[in-house]
């Protein structure tokens, strides 16, 4: 035993040491809004280094009843150091200077909320995701084409509401079984094994459709438009997805959650908003021709309880809103209100602008990123 942990723990002081020379190296080239994760990666770094070294002077010992105490200790640094490659040490090695647009809008996310605001940043490549977990920096991932733009950026909104909703977790997951035994109560004496799925299913749709709604609280129309331009062309699912393939999905079919994000959008005031949404999506639909239809997952008698849940979830969460300024996008861009307004701008000026939306746009991010206030 004692060889075969001095082998690991030999192995992993190499393999820290690897992880800290690129970091290391990246040190000056950090954005600034990345210099907190990049603080609170090197204190884990050294720890981790420490625990090895305690390690194997431990082996040093000759001492056989601290094994199984030098075991444990080795299996959970192995766990953090492979937790590390796996998220937290891509962001600093593949940071650019372009990072700055979206590092600036994640840092404002994290800075406006008191649950959040002393958790740390990152992002990395890759489809829109997150990983959020309050103990951790939050990692943010992004399509990299998307970084360098505007029109896309809301979409962090709904991965900030992800660790809105591990914040508040107990909470949230109390009114979601709420929102279950109501769904239940609705499907009433249907066949028990289906009744079940669907109640089930709602507990990680739920979660979704919050996301939606911080994007959307967060966000405006900015955050609407992006959502559906995303996903309404990708595929014949994000319209219909059949009956076996719904069962145990993680996320509502997307025409559902364009359903509720544009009944929030009314419920809000914005009716074009809403309307031009569904325009768009039961236009591409018919093309397809694709008809609306969840399998009994989703019916509109359904949609007071799922609504009033969210509100009460986005109570218990209090995103930061949108004022009227920053959805106003015709107004001239404040560059002290909030991200909202200007992604806003953005998507106000490609629709009706769309012949010099890119010099637009690229004057706007380089104005923003030269604001300090």
């Amino acid at each position: 035993m004692r060889e075969l942990l001095r082998h690991n723990n030999q192995d992993m002081l190499r393999d820290l040491e690897r992880m800290r020379e690129p970091v290391q190296q990246a040190a000056g080239s950090l954005p600034q809004e990345m210099q907190s994760f990049y603080d609170w990666l090197i204190v884990r770094l050294d720890t981790f280094n420490q625990l090895i070294e305690e390690n194997l002077r431990d082996l040093d010992r000759q001492q056989d009843s601290i094994l199984p105490d030098i075991l444990s200790n080795t299996q959970v640094v192995t766990r953090y150091l492979q937790l590390f490659n796996r998220f937290l040490i891509s962001p600093v090695i593949r940071v650019q200077p372009s990072d700055r647009l979206c590092l600036k809008l994640l840092s404002w996310l994290h800075a406006v909320h008191p649950k959040t605001s002393s958790i740390p940043v990152a992002m990395s490549d890759g489809d829109f995701a997150s990983w959020p977990d309050p103990r951790f920096p939050t990692i943010y991932f992004m399509p990299p084409s998307a970084q360098r733009r505007l029109l896309y950026l809301p979409l962090f909104f709904h991965e900030f509401g992800h660790l809105l909703y591990a914040c508040h977790k107990q909470e949230m997951e109390d009114l979601i079984t709420d929102l279950q035994k109501q769904i239940a109560d609705f499907l009433g004496p249907t066949e028990v094994e289906q009744r079940n799925a669907i109640v089930e299913t709602w507990f990680e749709w739920t979660q979704e459709i919050f996301c939606d709604a911080v994007g959307f609280v967060i966000g405006g129309p900015a955050y609407a438009y992006s959502f559906s331009m995303y996903f309404r062309m990708r595929s014949r699912e994000e319209y219909h997805v059949r009956l076996d393939d719904l069962i145990g999905r993680t996320h509502p079919v997307t025409w559902l959650r364009i359903r509720l994000i544009t009944d929030r959008a009314r419920r809000m005031g914005l009716v074009e908003v809403a309307q031009a949404l569904e325009d768009a999506w039961q236009t591409i639909a018919a093309g397809m021709g694709v008809s609306e239809d969840y399998s009994g997952f989703f019916e509109p008698k359904f949609l007071p309880a799922i609504q009033q849940t969210i509100d009460d979830m986005l109570t218990e969460a209090a995103p930061h809103q949108f004022t009227d300024v920053a959805v106003n996008a015709s107004a001239p861009a404040p560059l002290a209100e909030s991200p909202a307004h200007l992604v806003n701008q953005a998507w106000d000026r490609f629709f009706n602008n769309a012949d010099d939306y890119a010099d637009w746009e690229a004057a706007a991010i380089k104005d923003w990123l030269a604001f300090t206030g």
